[in-house]
């Protein structure tokens, strides 16, 4: 994989409509626009991801999310720094196309059992990319805990290669080592300071985003991605990162749909 840093404002009032939503990566306002990495040089069959846990509290929301009421995915948001799927009138579709899937997940972030949905053929365009699920999906079966009612629901979204170049989507994650060796300096709205190396500094547990392999779940845990300035075997510079990515739930309250336990949804598909 290659890296590259790059500037980028927030989309700031072109956010859709949503309830609350999660996400983990950092965004650093200094003084409007955070760095992010940017990773290419993927290969047709590759899978990324990023996983979620509604209730954690070691995720950046812009709104809090009920562990027991926000159980619909409604859409999510995903950052490509290239955007070749949409350039030229579609000259470049197929050769960097990708297939998004939603799964229940466990506590490493593998995913459990079929995919929940799945995107078929996405083209990503340049820039925040909104994907929508249509119709919202009840994420009642991927709750941790039974209840009732069953709460704190932990999926797993994928990325999945599947044109015949790879290569591209360029897709963002958040960027440590540049802001930290740049000072960051303060703005008339402050700036936030970055917790590092992830994930080792006592806020963060794990990590959410990373690679599962090429063509089936090769790595579970997945191997997570490293900051680009960081040449330390382990990341005990700077540390891992996240991707850009941000999910939108619907609070609707807890799903009518039966519940199932965890243990039981887990001892289907060992």
């Amino acid at each position: 994989m290659q890296a590259k840093a790059f500037q980028l404002r927030e989309d700031f009032g072109n956010e859709p409509s949503y309830d609350c939503c999660l996400n983990y990566y950092y965004y650093i306002p200094c003084a409007t626009t955070s760095w992010f990495w940017m990773y290419t040089g993927w290969h047709p069959g590759d899978i990324i991801g990023a996983w979620y846990q509604v209730g954690d509290r070691t995720m950046g929301t812009l709104a809090g999310c009920d562990p027991v009421n926000c159980q619909s995915l409604e859409q999510f948001r995903v950052l490509d720094f290239a955007g070749y799927g949409c350039y030229a009138g579609g000259k470049y579709e197929g050769l960097y196309t990708v297939r998004f899937n939603v799964y229940c997940a466990d506590e490493n972030g593998c995913p459990v059992g079929p995919s929940l949905w799945s995107s078929g053929p996405f083209e990503t365009c340049e820039g925040w990319n909104y994907v929508s699920v249509s119709p919202p999906l009840s994420l009642c079966r991927c709750a941790t805990a039974a209840g009732p009612p069953p709460s704190r629901p932990r999926i797993l979204i994928t990325a999945t290669h599947i044109g015949t170049a790879g290569v591209y989507p360029a897709w963002g994650l958040d960027n440590v080592s540049t802001p930290v060796g740049q000072g960051c300096n303060m703005h008339d709205n402050g700036c936030l300071p970055a917790l590092y190396p992830r994930p080792s500094n006592g806020y963060y547990s794990s990590m959410h985003s990373g690679y599962f392999g090429n063509g089936s779940f090769q790595y579970c845990p997945a191997q997570w991605f490293k900051d680009g300035r960081d040449s330390t075997p382990t990341g005990t510079r700077y540390g891992y990162i996240e991707l850009a990515w941000r999910i939108y739930l619907a609070c609707t309250g807890p799903s009518k749909t039966e519940a199932t336990t965890w243990g039981a949804i887990k001892s289907m598909y060992r």
